[in-house]
């Protein structure tokens, strides 16, 4: 039996064109801000798409329109990382599951629109049932892909586990910056602190000088997706007693 640390990965060979794929505007930033912003910075052409209005994203109702709201606190999160406005394919927040075909079709035409060399989508084992929606789309949709996309798969609930670790200490300040960007979010839950502490405990078995903060993803290749993605998926129903 051997160590099965996640392996700290260069940067490097990472290309563009980059898809992201978020149910929610903040799901991307949370869960692979530091990445983004690596990649613009790289002058990597990225395409981020949020698939919901976000509109269950106001439980006190503080805000008179959260969906306006949220549009625009994604829009500058973004902007922050150095990355493009967002595509709005404004599906009713919650839903997704019920949405399933349409929402897989939506994330074909996307990859084979955008070709990209470097996906972000959910992982199965995320416990919010729009993020697993997404995971799912993008796992059956993953024929549209180029043979040689690297599909890194991030969390918000969970973070996935083993798979491969980058180092994002140099951007993680405009990250947490963007995280700043979702004052409706932040009323609620602290997502520039709770991420942060997500990114150093990512990094704790890294014996490597100067690497403070990383990100953690599934890392597969196009092929892998639909299959690692039952096996993953199975895993978390039993784990988490989930009968559907």
């Amino acid at each position: 039996m051997k160590h099965l640390f996640s392996p700290l990965l260069p940067r490097d060979p990472l290309q563009g064109p980059v898809l992201a794929l978020a149910a929610h505007p903040d799901d991307e930033v949370i869960g692979a801000g530091g990445m983004l912003a690596w990649h613009a910075l790289r002058g990597h052409a990225v395409v981020v798409v949020h698939a919901t209005d976000g509109a269950k994203g106001d439980p006190g109702a503080r805000e008179h329109d959260i969906r306006a709201v949220r549009r625009r606190e994604g829009e500058e999160a973004l902007a922050r990382l150095g990355v493009g406005a967002p595509r709005h394919w404004d599906l009713p927040d919650g839903e997704l599951p019920e949405r399933l075909s349409d929402l897989t079709a939506r994330i074909e035409a996307v990859m084979q629109e955008v070709r990209p060399r470097t996906l972000y989508s959910f992982h199965a084992g995320e416990a919010h049932r729009d993020h697993r929606a997404i995971a799912a789309a993008t796992a059956a949709a993953a024929r549209a892909l180029p043979a040689a996309c690297r599909c890194l798969l991030y969390g918000v609930n969970f973070t996935p586990p083993g798979g491969t670790l980058f180092d994002v200490t140099d951007v993680f300040p405009r990250c947490h910056r963007a995280l700043h960007a979702y004052a409706s979010q932040n009323a609620y839950i602290d997502l520039p602190g709770m991420s942060e502490h997500r990114c150093r405990a990512a990094v704790v078995n890294v014996d490597v000088p100067g690497v403070l903060y990383g990100e953690q993803f599934l890392d597969l290749a196009p092929h892998e997706l639909a299959s690692v993605h039952r096996l993953q998926e199975a895993f978390f129903r039993v784990v988490q007693r989930e009968d559907a």
